[in-house]
């Protein structure tokens, strides 16, 4: 089974946190919500404790899927970045298993030269994530206390290039998930208003698709809506999981 971490009350409604590439502590200003909620926080093949395993997406898919089995209760996915981009097959292919999701920056409609633009980065991104002072800065971006840092220096060293490669070009488009328009349980997506313009896109698309999905985008934020609004990310959760039925 894929390695979890888990805050708060089991008896809670559960949420689970799908973190973005790189940053297993992609929603660290997310876990005061463990005082009403059961946080569930997956590590995705490729990244923090599975690091060992590279990352496919129809792996990360069907282990997320596994675990919200295994809790034998209905599970609200929010996913911010790579972990939105999982929510699409995971509705379309195990919808039963979900209450509801919501999906933080979403790439999902990308064309080729965007992937190639973007996996070109990939050396420069590398030496970025490894370097010991962009190390300390993320983990005061991303508001993390002290153990939380030690486990992110770790994870930052053992992640694997090839995972980032494939988490990149991982094959998740929306003109694959037509059946995203028959998914029924209630949907949001979720963007900055700074973020490029193929994010953008996704976002207005996942709601022109499907009538249950409802979207915005915040002022002020770009790819970093978790952290940079993460009071008022706190209160849309908090509202969305609570009209859940």
């Amino acid at each position: 089974m894929i390695y979890y971490e888990t805050y708060g009350n089991k008896f809670n409604p559960i949420i689970f946190l799908l973190h973005g590439e790189n940053y297993v502590y992609t929603f660290a200003k997310q876990y005061e919500l463990r005082k009403n909620y059961f946080l569930v926080i997956p590590h995705l093949p490729g990244f923090g404790k599975s690091a060992l395993t590279e990352f496919k997406a129809d792996t990360a898919v069907k282990k997320i899927a596994e675990l919200a089995e295994f809790f034998g209760r209905p599970v609200t996915l929010v996913g911010f970045s790579l972990g939105a981009q999982l929510c699409l097959p995971l509705l379309c292919k195990h919808e039963k298993l979900f209450n509801g999701a919501v999906m933080i920056s979403p790439w999902l409609i990308k064309t080729p030269e965007s992937i190639m633009k973007a996996m070109n980065h990939i050396s420069s991104s590398d030496s970025i994530v490894r370097n010991p002072i962009t190390v300390n800065m993320t983990a005061v971006t991303l508001g993390l206390n002290g153990e939380e840092k030690r486990l992110h220096t770790e994870y930052c060293r053992n992640y694997n290039i090839n995972s980032l490669a494939a988490a990149i070009d991982n094959g998740i488009v929306l003109d694959d998930y037509q059946e995203f328009a028959d998914v029924k349980v209630p949907l949001a997506a979720l963007c900055g208003l700074k973020e490029d313009i193929e994010t953008r896109k996704s976002v207005r698309a996942l709601a022109k698709l499907n009538p249950s999905c409802t979207y915005d985008m915040w002022d002020n934020a770009a790819h970093n809506l978790p952290y940079k609004c993460s009071a008022r990310l706190n209160k849309f959760i908090e509202e969305f999981v609570d009209k859940l039925k």
